[in-house]
């Protein structure tokens, strides 16, 4: 099974949705973090299932939240770039990320 390895930035991204949430309502925000850890949880065994969108990104949206869970592979890892909300102007923010790995 592929290793799960996370750009720094992807808490930060965590971080940000799940305030915003919980300023919706007390505790959306925990809801929103069991859903991100899940995909998470899945993406060794399922991420091959998910079609590449641009260069050799994949993205796979959460279920009940309009987020992107967007990664790479490599033979060993699955390599998480971002976590961000579907109407947020992704691509450029998610290949500067994508550099980082070479």
């Amino acid at each position: 099974m592929l290793l799960l390895d996370f750009h720094p930035l992807v808490e930060a991204d965590l971080a940000e949705s799940a305030i915003w949430y919980e300023r919706q309502q007390v505790g959306l925000s925990h809801r929103f973090l069991i859903e991100a850890h899940e995909v998470f949880r899945r993406l060794p065994r399922d991420a091959k299932l998910y079609a590449v969108r641009f260069a050799d990104i994949r993205r796979v949206n959460l279920n009940s939240f309009p987020h992107g869970v967007f990664y790479f592979l490599t033979e060993e890892a699955v390599v998480v770039l971002a976590v961000f909300h579907g109407q947020r102007d992704f691509q450029a923010e998610v290949k500067k990320r994508r550099t980082t790995y070479g």
